[in-house]
């Protein structure tokens, strides 16, 4: 009995080590099945990375104690570039899709521009992603998720060589529709108040109030014929 009972814990001991130090390269199947480019593989399932063309780094480390938890926890850093970069905890469970909490990080306008070539930016900013949260109901990434929520800090806004300040967006997103706010800091030179929609028809609209501080931008918005109040719409791409 005490024979059997150690080749039980020897063999426990080996399946743990052998999935300890799998390879990541395990998961490139996967990953090629989830996106439409190549990506390499370094380090283990528990604790690797991938790189890109897309991105230098996006690296994971699994929490070990989580799964006494019947979870899988996994912290994410993906390291876009010098200017992007994004944190991240992942967890799935038998019961429950895959969620990310406490994503934050820092997205730039000139990046995200290139995922909506057919929409003008005429505002450049810093994306400060603070306490954002993101699910998946049925299907997993690189899908939609389908429920999100957080708040974003637009930081270093420029319109046309002109500082505007800093601004914060409140969103949620629900059954394929988005709804938020964008309100300006006390030092921006523009006082907004604005609400922010994409239906479920990817209809964006934008309706609330503008207005600008100072001479200069008050002239740049007559000149471009910008009215305070604010009414816009427009069909994104599908």
């Amino acid at each position: 009995m005490r024979i059997s009972r150690i080749w039980a814990i020897l063999i426990a001991a080996l399946v743990f080590f052998l999935i300890a130090n799998a390879p990541a390269q395990i998961l490139k199947p996967y990953l090629k099945n989830s996106f439409n480019f190549p990506v390499t593989l370094s380090g283990t399932i528990w604790n690797g990375s991938v790189q890109s063309k897309y991105f230098n780094k996006a690296s994971w480390q699994v929490n070990a104690l989580s799964l006494l938890l019947l979870k899988i926890s996994i912290d994410i850093k993906v390291e876009i570039d010098s200017k992007n970069e994004l944190n991240a905890n992942a967890e799935m469970s038998p019961f429950n899709k895959l969620e990310l909490n406490n994503i934050n990080g820092v997205l730039t306008t000139q990046y995200l521009q290139q995922f909506l070539p057919n929409m003008p930016f005429l505002l450049s900013s810093n994306i400060n992603i603070v306490q954002t949260n993101a699910k998946w109901s049925s299907q997993l990434p690189p899908n939609t998720f389908s429920e999100a929520e957080g708040s974003l800090m637009l930081e270093k806004v420029n319109f046309l060589g002109e500082k505007l300040g800093d601004y914060s967006f409140n969103f949620s997103y629900l059954d394929q529709a988005l709804n938020g706010d964008i309100s300006s800091s006390i030092s921006s030179s523009v006082d907004s108040n604005l609400k922010v929609t994409i239906s479920s028809k990817k209809v964006l609209t934008i309706s609330g109030e503008i207005l600008p501080k100072t001479l200069v931008l008050q002239s740049i918005f007559k000149e471009l014929n910008i009215s305070p109040s604010i009414s816009y719409r427009h069909q994104l791409s599908y």
